[in-house]
């Protein structure tokens, strides 16, 4: 009857502690989204994946405005350059993300570069930059999969190699 005792309070304190961390991860109130902190001048670096196939590489910026960390677990965004899709890009990158901080997340795509051509959009110009689409992420053994959304206006420095 003695271990009873012990183990009654236990599995309670245990109880309420999945409770308060799962409230925390899950309850849309508590957990707060990533936000992007995209600079005004973007890097985009062009490079061959093969001879024939060429892509683009930006580094998104993104802060953890949380009082704790999270394992970000990727996701899945269209992106937009002014009203020329780019395309969908799935993001199978994890990273650990303390409370906090900036963290940045390699955006790598292959879009129809004669159709970005043929769009009329002025590179050299600021451009409007748009994004939508999920990222998952987890705190311990909760997982959560979040809306994130982006429209800004942004002046791209194009780097090849």
């Amino acid at each position: 009857m003695n271990k009873r005792r012990r183990i009654i309070p236990l599995l309670l304190l245990i109880g309420v502690i999945c409770s308060l961390l799962l409230g925390s991860f899950t309850g849309c109130r508590v957990f707060k989204k990533p936000e992007p902190r995209l600079p005004a001048k973007l890097t985009v670096r062009i490079f061959n994946i093969t001879p024939e196939r060429a892509a683009l590489k930006i580094e998104g910026a993104y802060y953890n405005p949380n009082n704790y960390a999270f394992t970000f677990k990727g996701g899945d965004l269209d992106l937009m350059l002014d009203t020329f899709h780019l395309g969908r890009v799935h993001l199978d990158t994890v990273i650990e993300v303390p409370a906090h901080a900036v963290f940045n997340v390699p955006v790598v795509l292959e879009p129809d570069f004669n159709k970005l051509g043929q769009s009329g959009i002025n590179l050299a110009d600021s451009v409007k930059i748009s994004f939508k689409g999920d990222m998952k992420g987890s705190v311990g053994v909760f997982s959560r999969t979040v809306r994130i959304e982006y429209e800004g206006i942004h002046y791209l420095d194009l780097q090849m190699p």
